[in-house]
């Protein structure tokens, strides 16, 4: 496998994973608001951690740092694009600032929390979502088009130090070893069909 292929692997793969936390999030959350399943807040508080330390700490700094420079460097017909994704990168915090608030005052029993979370866990899916189709419609289209071989080696060293668990299974690192078995406890939680975990 080439370079570029590693890189673009990993990138996808930790696109799918994210979506697939998101959507399981989504799905648990509504049915929670709506009466349909039983609260979980260990598992719940353990998506949001997951969701905070590895898109937020790992993978959008690698875009902003070492993927989007190597397209700046080669091209500036989608500079516009980089900027605006560099600032969603930035505004996913406050998303996950507020998820991880109502989340509290559902654990204090407060009237409306409980659908004022699924609200929200919506809004941060739709913004999630629609910021990684933008970067597999256009950012990595255009990567492939303008990178040069080095570049694609740079990349794909950085983004293979940290993969995301669902994609890396045989890594050998501590960081990876933690997000795997993180990651396993999530899904074993998550009542099927998106896990494994029985429903209550």
């Amino acid at each position: 496998m080439t370079p570029q292929q590693s890189a673009l692997d990993v990138i996808r793969g930790e696109h799918r994973a994210l979506g697939a936390v998101i959507d399981a999030l989504r799905h648990v959350a509504n049915e929670i608001a709506l009466g349909q399943l039983a609260t979980d807040f260990r598992l719940l508080w353990s998506i949001i951690y997951y969701l905070e330390e590895f898109p937020e700490a790992l993978h959008h700094p690698k875009e902003d740092q070492v993927l989007f420079p190597r397209i700046r460097r080669r091209i500036g017909d989608i500079d516009a694009t980089l900027d605006d994704l560099g600032r969603q990168h930035t505004s996913g915090r406050p998303y996950l600032n507020a998820l991880q608030t109502l989340l509290g005052r559902m654990e204090a029993g407060i009237p409306d929390a409980t659908r004022d979370f699924s609200d929200k866990v919506e809004n941060y899916a739709a913004f999630q979502l629609k910021h990684m189709a933008l970067e597999e419609s256009v950012v990595l289209p255009k990567a492939v088009e303008v990178l040069t071989a080095q570049d694609w080696e740079e990349v794909a060293a950085s983004f293979c130090e940290n993969r995301d668990p669902l994609q890396d299974r045989s890594a050998a690192t501590s960081g990876s070893e933690w997000f795997r078995q993180f990651y396993s406890r999530i899904v074993a939680r998550v009542p099927e069909p998106w896990g494994v975990g029985a429903r209550r």
